[in-house]
């Protein structure tokens, strides 16, 4: 077999061996080479072609060393910004005992993440967990999906009245009447079989300085619905994270989970009526701050457009021309303050404790009554009911204290763990009338007062299994006062209980059941049984879920 070799001159002579050796990349350039002088071996290569051949070969060598190059400067950069973490991650490090946080950089159970230590906004972890190696320049997707089988003994309308406990700031949409036809609002519960969503969720790493994440919401009509859509910082200074776009405010505790998260099928009371079936979800920025402490703290500020369901809700165009409510505020109009510290108390422990409160200094509410002309009682054809509205508009506040104590009872599967969490939630709406049918009560003040409280508990009594006990009470405190005079009204609450089954790490099914007594009007209560079965089925790779 005849080889050519390269001289220095640029003359092709028999050989063994290549004179010039290629010092990076030199199997695949020789490879290369090979091929392309192989026909050569036929005939004699002339002085034209000899140049040209060197000249590829050169520009080969020179395009492989410099990619190489960048490889290693790339390479050495990394290296670099993987020691600057680990020597804040050492600096920022909390005991493990502190625990169960976000954290993983693999795929998750739908259960209880281990316990791991919080992790710092330096790291960079979206709300999925971070991003595993080889999926670093591509989206982790994962979908959820929501399903269940709801029964009630008031024809499929439980559900809905639990979003309307009575509270006498909640305005207009306090009216309790359903269609005639007893069709149900769009994505609402009924009896029989519900599709409540399938979430699609897309978390990727955009660059070095910041991390991207998506959700959106499909309900069983097909309504696509984007939940939260923002960036975060993954390289500030100081322990500090800035979050933008539309997204879950970290108001409280349960205020950040999905649906998917809940450990009960439905909402408790005091969020879903104080602060409606959403949450406080709003577009703006959010800016957290994580102290070299020697414990987990975690303190942050929020200011959000203000665009809300029940907290800080505005009216439309019409509306407020006719109730003279004046032109809404340029947002931010919503702004939130939190902080959440996590005491060391023990290995098998870990607690956390919440402080949050929340300011939305625009919150507008249309107030109906009725007034009955004529006699009903003896079919007067004069009779009928006239419906009277005023207008209010005012700031609207609200404090939120929340406790979560988490113990690992280091069975297999969830089994012997436990988890206690509870939140105690204050709304209060100062407000002023705006227009009335009665112009005497015209500039007259309105104060709104209604609190809630949850507390449940989860114990894993098997492995896979894990049965749950919750109570949740609205309006502790429901009322009025109006210049010193205070009228008082009851309070909504039920007791749930369900059994959980972790089939495997991406499905789950559960069974609930709830007793309700739920005041629906001043002196009217409904009180009912509501019967949920329930399926959660996760695809695609998720991190663990926060603490």
């Amino acid at each position: 077999m005849k080889c050519y070799n390269i001289n220095s001159g640029g003359t092709l002579t028999d050989g063994l061996a290549i004179r010039h050796r290629l010092t990076r990349g030199s199997e695949l350039q020789i490879a290369i080479a090979l091929a392309l002088l192989t026909p050569m071996t036929a005939f004699p290569a002339t002085d034209n072609e000899i140049a040209e051949l060197r000249a590829m070969v050169d520009q080969m060598k020179s395009q492989y060393e410099r990619r190489i190059q960048d490889l290693e400067s790339r390479l050495a950069k990394a290296e670099r910004d993987a020691t600057k973490a680990a020597t804040r991650s050492d600096a920022d490090e909390v005991p493990l005992e502190q625990a169960d946080r976000i954290a993983s950089t693999e795929s998750q159970p739908m259960t209880a993440p281990p316990v791991m230590p919080p992790a710092s906004p330096e790291s960079g972890k979206t709300g999925l967990g971070a991003l595993s190696s080889g999926n670093a320049f591509n989206p982790q997707i994962s979908v959820f999906l929501d399903g269940n089988y709801y029964h009630d003994g008031i024809d499929g309308e439980g559900a809905t009245l639990v979003g309307l406990a009575y509270q006498p700031s909640r305005g207009a949409d306090q009216v309790h009447d359903h269609e005639e036809d007893g069709d149900h609002a769009h994505g609402l519960t009924e009896n029989g079989f519900n599709f409540r969503e399938a979430e699609i969720a897309f978390s990727a790493t955009v660059d070095p300085y910041f991390d991207g994440s998506l959700f959106l919401a499909i309900d069983g009509d097909g309504t696509v619905e984007l939940e939260e859509g923002y960036f975060q910082t993954r390289s500030l200074p100081a322990g500090l994270r800035v979050k933008g776009g539309k997204f879950l405010s970290d108001f409280g505790y349960i205020n950040r989970q999905h649906p998917h998260q809940w450990d009960f099928v439905d909402q408790n009371l005091p969020y879903l009526n104080l602060l409606g079936p959403h949450g406080l979800q709003d577009t703006g920025l959010q800016l957290t701050w994580l102290p070299k402490l020697p414990f987990y703290t975690l303190l942050g500020v929020e200011g959000l457009q203000g665009n809300q369901e029940i907290f800080g809700a505005t009216l439309g165009d019409d509306d407020r021309a006719a109730l003279e409510l004046g032109d809404t505020d340029d947002g931010p109009r919503l702004w939130t303050a939190f902080a959440k510290v996590a005491p060391d108390i023990g290995i098998n422990h870990a607690l956390q404790l919440g402080l949050s409160y929340a300011n939305n200094n625009q919150h507008q509410e249309v107030q109906e009554h009725t007034h009955a002309h004529g006699d009903d009682d003896a079919q007067d054809d004069d009779y009928e009911i006239e419906i009277h509205r005023s207008g209010l508009a005012g700031d609207a506040r609200l404090w939120g204290v929340d406790l979560v104590y988490k113990y690992d009872g280091g069975g297999a599967h969830g089994h012997k763990s436990f988890k206690f969490q509870s939140e105690y939630l204050r709304s209060i709406k100062d407000m002023t009338i705006t227009s009335s049918v009665h112009p005497e009560i015209i500039g007259s003040r309105r104060t709104f007062t209604t609190d809630g409280l949850y507390a449940q508990a989860i114990y894993g009594f098997a492995p896979k299994w894990t049965a749950g006990l919750r109570y949740d009470v609205l309006g502790m405190t429901n009322e009025i006062s109006d210049g010193g005079k205070d009228a008082g009204f009851g309070s909504s609450d039920r007791w749930t209980f369900d059994v959980t089954w972790n089939l495997s790490e991406f499905s789950r099914l559960r069974a609930q059941y709830a007793h309700n007594d739920i005041l629906v009007a001043p002196g009217e209560r409904e009180r009912f049984d509501a019967f949920y079965l329930q399926f959660l089925v996760s695809m695609g790779s998720h991190g663990a879920h926060a603490f």
